[in-house]
């Protein structure tokens, strides 16, 4: 009798045991089911930002809106209105090693015909950083001429394009036209923003040179004593260009003693350093040895090995 109900005991205990384990996997499973889960959660939220990241940086050239993306430089003539320089200075550039940067587009705004806008070329979809070239037809070293032909170029490229930001290299006076641009379009958001900017041998004082009793470090440090209306509208606006826009100014030493490219003055070429240095932006002046005047520069080997290390981190 005692053996019989030894043994019911035993069974009820292993029934019992038996449910209380059943009970405990179905809790686990139902925690497993339904705890919130902080780890998919962050990944989940990881793996879209990772997305967002390579979609603004891959190589894929077309946008959710259907446009080409690309991310171009927009080279600019000089005086003479013709881009003719801007093609010298190609033939040294390409081809680029290791970026998919290709020459595309030519685009005049005539700014003798309110700003007539002719454009020849096409970017293939694998020409992301394009090499667009800029002139202005009538010749000018105005700057707000420059900078209205511009504007309406770049409302071209914005609205057949889509264009994160653009690079600026302006040669000559069209480097007074480049820094007039960002001036002018510094707080029109429908304008891209300017990662980097090149002057190459630019004009910004009307091709002032240096006055008696005034040196090139003075220059470098206040500003030119003379200084004319064009240099005057950069001085009162250049706060409104973003200081995270980084710039290299290059100078050709043609004639150190005369300290000159032949044709802009090194205090001319220079004279807005102070400027941009005060604005907080990352600038540097450069002064490159050159057998060439002025008007040839674009052909000239080691400025244009200056524009390639600058512009696309390239040899």
């Amino acid at each position: 009798m005692k053996k019989r109900q030894l043994r019911r005991n035993k069974n009820k205990f292993k029934r019992i045991s038996l449910a209380f384990f059943g009970l405990v996997i179905i809790l686990a499973g139902s925690l497993f089911l339904f705890w919130p889960k902080g780890t998919t959660s962050v990944t989940k939220n990881n793996d879209k930002q990772t997305s967002s990241i390579s979609t603004s940086t891959s190589n894929s050239s077309i946008s959710d809106s259907g446009k080409q993306v690309i991310y171009p430089t927009i080279y600019i003539s000089g005086s003479s209105g013709d881009v003719l320089p801007i093609d010298w200075l190609f033939e040294g550039l390409l081809p680029i090693k290791n970026v998919s940067a290709q020459k595309s587009l030519v685009i005049t705004s005539n700014i003798a015909k309110n700003y007539e806008l002719k454009v020849g070329g096409q970017i293939s979809q694998d020409n992301q950083y394009p090499l667009i070239e800029f002139g202005t037809v009538k010749g000018t070293d105005s700057g707000a001429l420059f900078s209205a032909g511009l504007q309406k170029a770049i409302r071209y490229l914005t609205e057949n394009y889509q264009v994160p930001w653009i690079n600026l290299v302006g040669y000559s006076s069209g480097a007074t036209g480049a820094i007039y641009y960002m001036i002018d379009t510094a707080n029109k958001s429908n304008f891209p923003p300017v990662n980097k900017y090149l002057s190459l041998d630019g004009e910004y004082n009307k091709e002032t040179s240096l006055q008696f009793g005034e040196t090139l470090t003075d220059v470098l440090k206040n500003g030119p004593l003379v200084k004319t209306a064009m240099y005057q509208y950069i001085a009162e606006n250049y706060n409104k260009i973003p200081a995270k826009i980084q710039m290299l100014l290059l100078e050709g030493d043609f004639d150190s003693n005369k300290q000159t490219d032949s044709a802009i003055p090194w205090a001319d070429s220079f004279s807005i350093y102070h400027l941009f240095k005060k604005n907080g932006n990352e600038i540097t002046t450069t002064l490159y040895p050159t057998t060439l005047r002025h008007g040839q520069d674009p052909r000239n080997p080691i400025a244009v090995k200056y524009i390639k290390n600058f512009i696309y981190n390239t040899p």
